[in-house]
C-alpha cells in the first residue's frame, strides 16, 4: 500500500548526553520535512575496468534536512533550549563560545514506517509571523544515523496530544526603542505586516577521524548570526525612521520586541534584540496599490546585553 502524509507524527526528546538516545516526550506541530540520508560511495578510481568502475563502497553516512513546524507552546521550549542552548527559568539565549549545543532524538512516523534520529543538533531556526495567520518555523537539523524499527536504540511513537491553541498573529505587536533600552521600556509599536527572525548557529561539521567511522561527530557552534526582517506599508513614519536608523551616519541601534500569542493572552513569547543595526531598507512603487517597506537587520552582541532572548510564558493557571 502506498503511504501518504496525513497521520505523520513528529516527536523529538533532549538528550542528556551524546550518544545516549532517548524517548520522545514533546510532539512536533510538523507540515512537513526533508530529513534525509546521504550515503557516501566511493571509487577507487583503478583503471581495471573497462566498462565502468568496478568498486562502490560505503565511505560515510550523513543525516541532515529541516522540519516545518506551526509553533505550540507544548513544544515552544524543547525549540528554544535545543536551538540557542543557553536556559534561565523560561528565558533562552545563545550558548557561549566553545560551548556544545543540545542534542535530541527525532522519531519520525512517515504513514506509519518509523524512524529515529539519534544525536540531533539544531543548526538554525526560522520565526515567521504574518499578520493574520500563524506562527511558522523552520528549522535545520544535523543528525548522525537513521535507525529503522528493530535497529538497536530505536525509539517508538509515544502516545502524545496537544491540548493547547498554537501561536498566531492575530494580536502579535512589534515595539522598538533605541537600542540598549530595557525590554520593559520598549515601547513604541511598530506597525508591520510581518516580520522574520532567523537564528543561525554556524555549525561547523566536525572533521572525520579514525574513531567516528562512517559517520559524523557533534557539529561544533561558530559564529551565531541573528537576523530579523519586516514589511510596513509606507508612511511618513516609516521614512523617519528609515532616516533615523538606517541613513543616519552615526548608524544609532536600535532594540527591538516581538511578542505573539496564541487565544489566550497568557500563553505569550516575547522575543527581545537589544541591539539591531539596520541593514537594509526599500520602499519602491510597484503600482496603484500601497507602497511597501522592507527593513533587515542584525542584533549585535554590545556589552552584556545578550544579542537575543526568548521568553515563553505560560498560563498558570
Amino acid at each position: 500500500m502506498h503511504k501518504v502524509g496525513t497521520g505523520s507524527v513528529c516527536q523529538a526528546g533532549l538528550q542528556a548526553s551524546w550518544g545516549t538516545p532517548v524517548p520522545p516526550d514533546t510532539l512536533l506541530n510538523m507540515t512537513g520535512e526533508t530529513i534525509k540520508i546521504t550515503v557516501e560511495k566511493g571509487d577507487e578510481g583503478n583503471l581495471l575496468a573497462s566498462k565502468t568502475k568496478n568498486q562502490s563502497d560505503v565511505i560515510s553516512i550523513k543525516i541532515d534536512g529541516g522540519i516545518s513546524l506551526i509553533l505550540k507552546p507544548e513544544f515552544a521550549d524543547w525549540l528554544f533550549e535545543a536551538g540557542l542552548g543557553s536556559k534561565n527559568g523560561n528565558s533562552y539565549t545563545l550558548a557561549p563560545p566553545n560551548t556544545e549545543l543540545p542534542v535530541s532524538t527525532v522519531v519520525l512516523s512517515r504513514g506509519g514506517i518509523v524512524k529515529t534520529y539519534p544525536d540531533v543538533t539544531i543548526k538554525s531556526i526560522k520565526i515567521s509571523a504574518a499578520a493574520h495567520d500563524y506562527v511558522k518555523v523552520d528549522i535545520d537539523i544535523a543528525g548522525v544515523k537513521e535507525l529503522s524499527a528493530g535497529d538497536t536504540d530505536a525509539k517508538t511513537v509515544q502516545n502524545i496530544s496537544f491540548t493547547l491553541p498554537s501561536y498566531r498573529c492575530t494580536h502579535a505587536v512589534l515595539k522598538y526603542a533605541a537600542g540598549g533600552t530595557a525590554k520593559a521600556s520598549v515601547s513604541q509599536v511598530i506597525a508591520v505586516e510581518s516580520c522574520n527572525i532567523t537564528i543561525d548557529n554556524g555549525t561547523e561539521e566536525s572533521p572525520a577521524t579514525y574513531e567516528t567511522g562512517l559517520y559524523s561527530d557533534r557539529p561544533v557552534p561558530g559564529l551565531r548570526s541573528v537576523t530579523v526582517d519586516f514589511s510596513i506599508p509606507y508612511s511618513d513614519a516609516v521614512d523617519a525612521f528609515k532616516k533615523t536608523y538606517y541613513i543616519n551616519e552615526s548608524a544609532p541601534k536600535l532594540a527591538l520586541l516581538l511578542r505573539f500569542t496564541t487565544s489566550n493572552e497568557n500563553e505569550n513569547i516575547e522575543i527581545y534584540l537589544p541591539n539591531v543595526s539596520i541593514s537594509s531598507a526599500d520602499g519602491n512603487v510597484g503600482g496603484t496599490g500601497i507602497i511597501d517597506t522592507s527593513f533587515s537587520g542584525e542584533a549585535l552582541s554590545i556589552g552584556n546585553d545578550e544579542p537575543i532572548t526568548i521568553t515563553v510564558n505560560h498560563d498558570q493557571e
